[in-house]
């Protein structure tokens, strides 16, 4: 690959990969990066089949910082580009570095602007790619972190594409130069004390006096670790299908214990991450597997870290967000015409035929919401005899934490359903007649 061959085709073949997005986004930074994306992508716009706008982050960190925005937003209003700013403060907070906080905030912001199907764009290179795993290898990562940074990945309601992952530093700027571009050098770039900048200007270049190729091995290391990353999720993928049933946040114990541990700690990871939630640690992962999988029967230990709680009850283990202290004594009257926000979730109630609440006992469409105090009994519909809600929460296997969470639906100070489980037999509708049936989504 010679100094300058830089391929806008290259380019249009990785974009193309996707659904046609309404609008491509250019991670503008001003550095020499971003400045070849953007001159390649403005010099064949007539090409594009999208609208492209260049977003630049100011992170508010260099005293510069300003007047690098003023020269991007120029630089843009020359060629014709559309642009846009957007300003955080990305001032280092306790127990983040300086660089993976100003990172963090920076990809929260451009995600927030990216619109259903669009296409965000940065300018990430091999050297980048090599310096990543290098960082990733440091702090013991595994498959997914050695495999570095995909070339296409979903991003918010859109994707990010890195077209320039297979281009060297060197190419780069060859090409900056050559086309006699102009681009910001950032101070910080030199600061050693960040570790990218430390292993690129002290780690790489020694690595490649022994081994001039360094950077195109470590690139293709990470393409076969993206390879173990495929099979390993296609793996995790048959067994969460083998274990989770109907409820994707619950994995049942019984079943996690047929596995070796090693595939157990894939599932965990994997299980965790479809359920939108961060990944575990390595020690996190098996705290998991020794205290709550291997725990006593009668026992309901839980962890928590970062914003997850995995939780054990019986032969299963839940994941949620960790759960707050809520506020529900008072009682809620609701119109069953619209959703009823609450501290847990929402409740939507639905017209049906035959089945529900029986609508005609349904005063004005007004039900009064509670939550247990304890002491409630129901009939469920179908049986002969009045339950305690207590033994009914109990018999059907619903976690104690959630019990206290699920409402009540009264009518005339009767307790006509539990949302989610049973209905009186006072109040069931059958055959033809009109019915509400009420669903709740948690938060």
């Amino acid at each position: 690959m010679n100094k300058l061959s830089i391929s806008f085709a290259r380019i249009l073949e990785i974009i193309g990969r996707l659904p046609t997005p309404d609008r491509l986004w250019l991670a503008y930074s001003g550095g020499v990066d971003s400045s070849v994306l953007l001159h390649i992508l403005a010099n064949n716009r007539e090409n594009l089949v999208s609208e492209l706008t260049a977003v630049h982050v100011n992170h508010q960190l260099s005293p510069d910082a300003d007047t690098w925005a003023s020269c991007c937003r120029s630089i843009c209003e020359k060629t014709n580009i559309e642009f846009k700013i957007i300003t955080i403060n990305a001032k280092k907070i306790k127990g983040f570095s300086q660089e993976a906080h100003a990172r963090e905030m920076r990809y929260a912001a451009l995600e927030n602007v990216i619109g259903e199907g669009d296409l965000l764009l940065t300018a990430h290179h091999k050297d980048d790619q090599a310096e990543t795993l290098i960082q990733q290898l440091m702090r013991g990562a595994g498959p997914e972190g050695l495999a570095g940074m995909p070339e296409i990945k979903k991003y918010g309601h859109g994707w990010l594409a890195r077209p320039l992952l297979e281009y060297s530093r060197e190419q780069i700027r060859d090409y900056a130069e050559h086309h006699g571009l102009i681009w910001i050098e950032d101070e910080s770039n030199q600061d050693t004390n960040i570790d990218r900048n430390y292993i690129r200007t002290h780690v790489i270049p020694c690595l490649q006096q022994r081994w001039p190729s360094t950077v195109d091995v470590i690139s293709r290391s990470a393409s076969h670790q993206a390879d173990v990353i495929n099979i390993l999720k296609e793996i995790a993928e048959h067994d969460i299908e083998n274990n989770s049933g109907d409820k994707l946040n619950i994995l049942n114990i019984i079943d996690l214990k047929k596995l070796s541990d090693t595939r157990m700690r894939n599932l965990i990871r994997y299980w965790l991450k479809k359920n939108g939630h961060q990944p575990a640690s390595t020690t996190v992962t098996e705290i998991i597997i020794k205290e709550l999988i291997y725990a006593g029967d009668d026992r309901m230990p839980s962890i928590r870290w970062h914003e997850t709680e995995v939780r054990r009850y019986r032969n299963n283990i839940y994941v949620m967000k960790p759960l707050t202290e809520l506020h529900l004594d008072t009682p809620l009257s609701w119109n069953l015409d619209k959703p009823l926000d609450y501290d847990y979730g929402r409740l939507v109630a639905t017209q049906v035929v035959g089945k529900g609440i029986r609508s005609e006992l349904v005063n004005n469409n007004l039900i009064e919401v509670r939550f247990r105090t304890g002491g409630e009994t129901i009939r469920p519909a179908g049986r002969k005899e009045t339950h305690k809600l207590k033994k009914l929460f109990q018999d059907s296997g619903v976690p104690p934490w959630q019990r206290d969470r699920v409402p009540l639906l009264f009518i005339d100070g009767k307790l006509a359903a539990v949302t989610g489980y049973w209905i009186d037999e006072s109040f069931i509708a059958r055959g033809t007649e009109p019915g509400w049936e009420v669903s709740l989504t948690e938060y």
